[in-house]
């Protein structure tokens, strides 16, 4: 039987694919969810893309979408939430429940290796509830509830089973206790959560599915930057000084003169930065107009060397390359991961970060990756 498993976003999957990946398991994710067919030997990941969508409207897609892979023989594993819980958590849980009746939930958002914890049923970020952290100041999804209880409230039924846990071994703990209990489960939770999840199935070696795929010539490798968050200008910089990469920034407004200067220097030097103006539009204007700059800029260039950081950003990116599935390949560091893809130009290697994720370092670890 396959296994698969759903996220809401994609850099979400792409985390969850990477602890399969270290278990010994080859990983695809598909992009549509209701085109893709099981395959044996390989765990699929379901995208829904629904971080940010009306809970009715989530709801209605991580239906589909298990549907679809039951429909294909496949069993689902693990389902990815958000850690800081931002999103229609409840209602989508509720929609798993339906589509599983009689199955028990292991639910925990907990990811101790950034800090995330449940205690007594309550999400901690660094000790301090999340509804009283800048995630409840979330522009798009404030997270207003830190009490898990309340949060869910029936939504999992009768089968919901909560666990506290302050560390990776507690995570373990709560995966084992699931299987001792025997019977049918799934887990609900942080990309941490997929790691014992994981490796239940696989032989615990990492799967070499990146050296399956085609090789790429040398080329030139855009960075593309579509996440507002502030950590990435800092790491564009490091970049700039350690590998000479150039920036430049993309006005909403005026997007012609950095698209002209980013083909200028993809084609003289190899390599260029494209960051989005500080002062921010509203979001779907930037993801349109980025996207649009972004595959004039591929097409001009020729690049098949492409890093995007936000996951947002990465899914539009790919619609509009006529993406619908990433091989994964390799994880560089947690929350960035190497992709294999194709597209009607060729095969396309796509380095993809989570937008608040990694060090000053992580934009210079992203270049290395594409050019290895």
């Amino acid at each position: 039987m396959s296994d698969f498993f759903i996220a809401d976003d994609l850099s979400g999957a792409l985390d969850a694919a990477a602890a399969f990946h270290h278990a010994g398991q080859r990983a695809r994710i598909v992009l549509t969810a209701g085109s893709w067919t099981a395959s044996a030997g390989e765990v699929v990941g379901v995208t829904t893309e629904t971080r940010n969508a009306p809970p009715a409207v989530a709801a209605a897609a991580v239906e589909r979408a298990i549907a679809h892979g039951r429909a294909q023989g496949a069993r689902l594993v693990y389902k990815k939430i958000d850690s800081t819980l931002r999103g229609p958590v409840a209602a989508e849980l509720a929609a798993l429940a339906r589509q599983l009746p009689g199955a028990r939930i292991l639910f925990t958002p907990a990811n101790p290796g950034v800090g995330r914890t449940v205690r007594a049923g309550v999400l901690l970020v660094r000790g301090v509830p999340v509804s009283e952290t800048e995630f409840a100041r979330d522009p798009v999804s404030p997270v207003t509830e830190s009490n898990l209880y309340r949060l869910l409230g029936d939504a999992g039924g009768a089968g919901l089973v909560v666990a506290d846990a302050a560390s990776e071994s507690d995570l373990a703990a709560a995966v084992a206790r699931m299987v001792g209990e025997g019977g049918a489960w799934v887990a609900v939770g942080s990309g941490a959560l997929a790691r014992p999840v994981a490796a239940l199935g696989g032989p615990g070696q990492p799967s070499a599915t990146h050296a399956e795929n085609p090789s790429l010539p040398a080329g030139p490798i855009l960075m593309l930057c579509g996440s507002a968050h502030a950590c990435n200008r800092g790491q564009a910089a490091v970049l700039a000084r350690e590998r000479g990469i150039p920036v430049h920034e993309f006005r909403i407004t005026d997007p012609a003169p950095a698209v002209a200067a980013v083909i200028a220097s993809l084609r003289a030097g190899g390599g260029a930065s494209l960051l989005v103006e500080a002062t921010r539009s509203a979001s779907t204007t930037v993801l349109r107009t980025l996207t649009a700059a972004a595959t004039e800029i591929i097409a001009a260039a020729g690049t098949a060397r492409i890093f995007a950081t936000g996951g947002e950003t990465a899914f539009a990116l790919c619609g509009a390359l006529g993406i619908q599935t990433l091989q994964f390949g390799a994880e560089i560091e947690s929350g960035l991961s190497l992709s294999q893809a194709t597209t009607d130009r060729g095969p396309l290697r796509l380095a993809i970060k989570n937008g608040g994720f990694g060090n000053a370092d992580t934009w210079v670890r992203a270049w290395d990756g594409l050019n290895a």
